[in-house]
């Protein structure tokens, strides 16, 4: 049976994660249980990435058996929005070969966290984390250029793995990931009239996220941008390798998996990335197997 590859959106506030919880309500879940109707058999998903609850996601993948192979895509697509709740769409879909995999074949993954510093914005409190004061967006962009690379980022890892006892230190890759992409821009808010208050967004995209890693690493830029610490600190944190010195973790709701990469995608996206890290993304990618994405 040949594979589809499912690219869906949702608001994560109904949501307890993505991944599938007994007695919780899920994406994972809750895409098997429309499925499993719109194909009239028990059809298990595969998501490329694990959001936390309160996450959000604009494109991310699923792969799942092909239990309609006589529809048209668009046809299926239409079908299985219709089985949906209005917090979770499928955008796009294709025919993939029975080995496509959604979680093993990403070769990178993109999240994106928006902060606003404008004061209450009721549009908007489900998808931005909230601050006052100005920040300083040249210096929040020398610190996540340093993220970009291969790096341990124990610093960074929620859900105790971040510890030095921590039974992620004996996994093949342990604490280290690749970011081959780190940026940080204002964005023009959608919710209000323009002026010169911003919505910040960050942009990371890496071969792989510990838990809480991207929220993490959105909180200590806060701290940069706004003058608390220099730019500096965030190579200090990444020497560390031990979450007890690291800043707090930013709330799920400003957080967005964006897309994930597949094959030839690039990151790019027109902003400046490392080569040096693309090219160990794509070393790592071509020698291991044991590639295992985590949630952000």
């Amino acid at each position: 049976m040949a594979s589809l590859a499912l690219t869906v959106s949702y608001d994560g506030s109904g949501f307890a994660g993505a991944q599938a919880q007994p007695g919780q309500r899920t994406v994972q879940g809750t895409l098997e249980e429309a499925l499993g109707r719109l194909f009239g058999q028990p059809t298990k998903v595969v998501l490329a990435g694990r959001t936390d609850r309160g996450v959000h996601a604009a494109g991310q993948v699923i792969s799942c058996g092909d239990g309609r192979p006589d529809w048209m895509l668009d046809q299926l697509q239409t079908a299985l929005n219709a089985q949906l709740p209005p917090d979770l769409a499928v955008v796009a879909a294709a025919r993939r070969p029975d080995e496509f995999h959604a979680r093993y074949d990403a070769v990178w993954r993109e999240y994106r966290y928006r902060i606003w510093t404008g004061g209450r914005a009721p549009l908007a409190r489900r998808m931005v984390w909230e601050r006052t004061g100005a920040v300083d967006l040249a210096a929040m962009r020398a610190g996540a250029a340093m993220f970009v690379g291969k790096r341990d980022f124990a610093t960074f890892a929620g859900g105790g793995e971040g510890a030095p006892w921590s039974a992620r230190r004996t996994r093949p890759r342990g604490t280290e990931r690749t970011v081959v992409r780190c940026d940080v821009r204002a964005v023009e808010p959608w919710w209000g009239p323009e002026d010169e208050r911003r919505c910040v967004e960050i942009r990371v995209a890496a071969d792989g996220f510990l838990p809480q890693m991207a929220r993490t690493m959105t909180s200590a830029l806060l701290e940069v941008g706004q003058g608390r610490r220099r730019p500096e600190w965030i190579g200090d944190l990444l020497a560390a390798a031990d979450r007890r010195v690291g800043p707090m973790t930013a709330p799920a709701h400003g957080l967005i998996l964006w897309r994930v990469g597949y094959d030839d995608d690039s990151p790019d996206d027109g902003l400046t990335t490392n080569d040096r890290a693309r090219t160990e993304l794509r070393r790592e990618r071509n020698g291991a197997t044991n590639l295992v994405p985590e949630r952000g």
